[in-house]
């Protein structure tokens, strides 16, 4: 029988096929061509590191969001013991100026003023046309350059270095027993002549012997402006760490303290915190009109008795602690020498 050309060219293609599948098969088993073989072993490795990486890349991320947790694990703990172990506010963080950092201006900043004993309130009757606005209670702004002297105007308070008036009284320096105080972070200023820039705590007082406020004076919180200085406490020329544990005992005084495990700066929380009141809130010291007592020993102011003098100045000028009220920026200086 004649099978058709067509019919028989069909089966040879078809049995070629075969032929050539069958002999790659056996080829693939029994090692093959090289470059074949290579491809495959590179595919395979390459499968293997792949899949190796990602479980690399895994066990990285783990670890590293470990360590994450474990660094975020800490930092809670050191809040929380901070928190346990001195006051809950902090004064080096921004909280105090987060209300004025929020205002779009060109200058901002915090003021206090405190006449006769009372803070008056900047907040009132400043029209669109004041030279400064109030954002809360103490945290200024404002978009032109201006004076202490206009800003403090602008509610009403005439301030020039020698006098003020507010609420239809005015303050004489020259005045027995009234003191003016300008001053601008820890720097005395005349109010005319200064110029407000950015960040300034301004405090302004007007201090006087009949006041009768009294002692420790109306609180300030914590999150507003209060006042800030450092102390140096020396006995036989050996300083006192006020960042020991026994100074920095949490809510022993809301008006006077230490925090933080500083030894500086104290904080006083009123504008009529004297410099006896806050110190006699420490554990083993007491300041009297007659001297210092540290320990259970007295050390008078004069020398007399059985020691020595205690030396007492804010920013070297002499002070009788029962009556001066702490300012901001004020260095305190405590020096007790016995007579041995």
């Amino acid at each position: 029988m004649e099978i058709p050309s067509n019919t028989l060219k069909r089966a040879s293609i078809a049995l070629l096929v075969a032929l050539l599948m069958t002999t790659a098969g056996c080829s693939s088993f029994a090692g093959g061509d090289a470059g074949d073989t290579a491809a495959a072993n590179e595919t395979a490795e390459t499968t293997e590191m792949t899949t190796s990486d990602v479980e690399t890349t895994a066990n990285d991320t783990a670890s590293s969001d470990d360590v994450t947790n474990e660094s975020s694990d800490s930092g809670s703990d050191s809040d929380s013991d901070s928190d346990s172990d001195h006051d809950s506010h902090s004064h080096d963080s921004t909280t105090n100026a987060s209300n004025e950092s929020s205002v779009d201006a060109a200058y901002t900043g915090q003021m206090a003023v405190v006449v006769a004993g009372e803070r008056v309130s900047l907040t009132e009757d400043l029209d669109e046309d004041a030279p400064i606005h109030m954002s809360d209670v103490d945290s200024w702004h404002t978009n032109e350059s201006t004076t202490l002297a206009a800003a403090l105007d602008a509610a009403d308070v005439n301030a020039t270095e020698s006098s003020l008036t507010y609420d239809g009284e005015t303050y004489e320096e020259s005045e027995n027993g009234t003191k003016l105080i300008y001053r601008v972070d820890s720097h005395e200023v005349d109010p005319e002549e200064y110029t407000l820039e950015s960040d300034d705590k301004v405090w302004v007082l007007a201090v006087t012997d009949d006041s009768n406020v009294t002692t420790p004076g109306e609180y300030i919180p914590p999150e507003q402006l209060h006042v800030h200085g450092t102390i140096d406490f020396t006995v036989d020329g050996e300083r006192l760490d006020f960042s020991r544990d026994k100074y920095q005992r949490a809510g022993h005084n809301d008006h006077f303290h230490f925090e933080g495990g500083h030894a500086n700066p104290w904080h006083a929380h009123s504008a009529h915190v004297t410099l006896a009141y806050g110190m006699s809130t420490l554990d083993g010291i007491n300041m009297t009109d007659e001297g210092v007592t540290y320990n259970g020993t007295t050390y008078a102011y004069d020398g007399d008795g059985d020691n020595a003098t205690a030396n007492v100045t804010v920013n070297g000028e002499s002070v009788d602690p029962t009556d001066y009220y702490l300012k901001n920026g004020d260095s305190v200086s405590i020096e007790i020498a016995s007579s041995d």
